[in-house]
């Protein structure tokens, strides 16, 4: 069985261990998960608080969003989707370009804090 070894309510190690001497020794079995660095206050085990990103890992994360949104709308650049003599065509691209317009500023200079994206314009085909 997998043992921690807490010392001030903070795990500092785990191991395996027969369940008998674990218990000599005062550790805790491992449940839920829990491993080196969780707490272990009032018999429960306690994740330890998930890092905050960085401002360049945020730039990061907007651009490959910003980059992902763009691409799910790339077919609506073809030439024939907003073309009336090809029903049924796109009627609302002017929205779509717009869309994309902002998307893509996003991904070119993205921010350093959570990006505030777009909503997606639905989409109006017309025959």
């Amino acid at each position: 069985m997998n043992f921690a070894i807490i010392e001030n309510t903070l795990v500092i190690n785990t191991t395996v261990a027969d369940p008998k001497y674990a218990q000599s020794q005062g550790w805790i079995e491992l449940t839920g998960g829990a491993g080196i660095g969780w707490s272990y206050i009032d018999g429960q085990f306690i994740a330890p608080p998930k890092p905050q990103p960085t401002p360049e890992e945020i730039q990061a994360e907007n651009k490959t969003q910003a980059s992902t949104l763009l691409q799910e709308t790339d077919w609506v650049e073809l030439g024939d989707v907003a073309d009336p003599a090809n029903p049924p065509y796109l009627s609302n691209k002017a929205d779509f370009t717009a869309y994309r317009a902002a998307l893509r500023s996003i991904a070119v200079n993205p921010p350093t804090t959570p990006a505030v994206f777009p909503a997606k314009p639905d989409e109006v085909w017309s025959q």
